[in-house]
């Protein structure tokens, strides 16, 4: 479990804070651009594809695995931007301090 305050932590969705689901966004960020890189590689080795049916498959594969990885990428930014904002205007207060009367 990460550090972020969490008054109900043994709830699945408290398990990652926005902090981590930036990370784990990010990290598939990579992953998605590493998968472009290696379908390139495979379409560009195929034995049957040749000439303009190549470049055919070779721009459309890496069009739409790019437009994933970019979606990707920017639900991270919004997710690190709002980790930013909640952390300036919404400070933890898990720890209630007894009220005194």
């Amino acid at each position: 479990m990460s550090n972020c305050c969490k008054c109900a932590k043994f709830m699945p969705h408290n398990w990652l804070c926005l902090k981590g689901l930036y990370i784990l966004f990010l990290v598939l960020f990579y992953l998605a651009l590493a998968f472009v890189v290696f379908q390139d590689v495979q379409i560009a080795r195929h034995p049957l594809i040749s000439g303009k049916q190549m470049w055919l498959a070779l721009a459309l594969a890496t069009i739409g695995n790019l437009g994933i990885a970019v979606g990707i990428l920017t639900v991270a930014k919004i997710l690190q931007a709002l980790y930013k904002i909640k952390k300036a205007v919404a400070p933890c207060n898990c720890e209630q301090q007894p009220v005194e009367k």
